[in-house]
């Protein structure tokens, strides 16, 4: 009997910034397991997982706020981002300051950010 070489992929959730996830799907059949690894180490430690905490992997990544820069921000330092993504999870539109992305995130209801939207059109900010 041949042992199953995983065939790995990187997560569509993956950025260029290096928070890289590659996964191999294709041995829950073979061996009931997901591999997970770090794309930037591909020969470190491996984190397998069951088919259930794989999926609640991918639905809690779902989740994560997806950052969005703002169309009007400027490179003077004038930058917001939203993750309009949390409607549909929280029910709420998330900003913050690009330049401190740890920093304090405002939560705003999705009508409330459709009038800030609307505002900010109106007042040409």
């Amino acid at each position: 009997m041949t042992a199953e070489t995983p065939h790995w992929f990187t997560s569509s959730y993956s950025e260029n910034g290096g928070a890289c996830v590659e996964a191999a799907t294709n041995l829950v059949t073979s061996r009931g397991v997901v591999p997970v690894r770090d794309s930037k180490n591909p020969n470190g430690p491996v984190l397998t997982l069951t088919p259930g905490a794989w999926t609640g992997l991918i639905q809690f990544a779902q989740q994560a706020p997806r950052w969005l820069k703002s169309s009007y921000s400027d490179n003077g330092g004038q930058c917001v981002e939203a993750a309009i993504n949390l409607i549909a999870s929280r029910g709420v539109v998330s900003v913050r300051d690009s330049k401190d992305p740890d920093g304090p995130v405002l939560s705003l209801a999705p009508d409330a950010w459709a009038g800030l939207i609307s505002f900010a059109r109106q007042a040409g900010i």
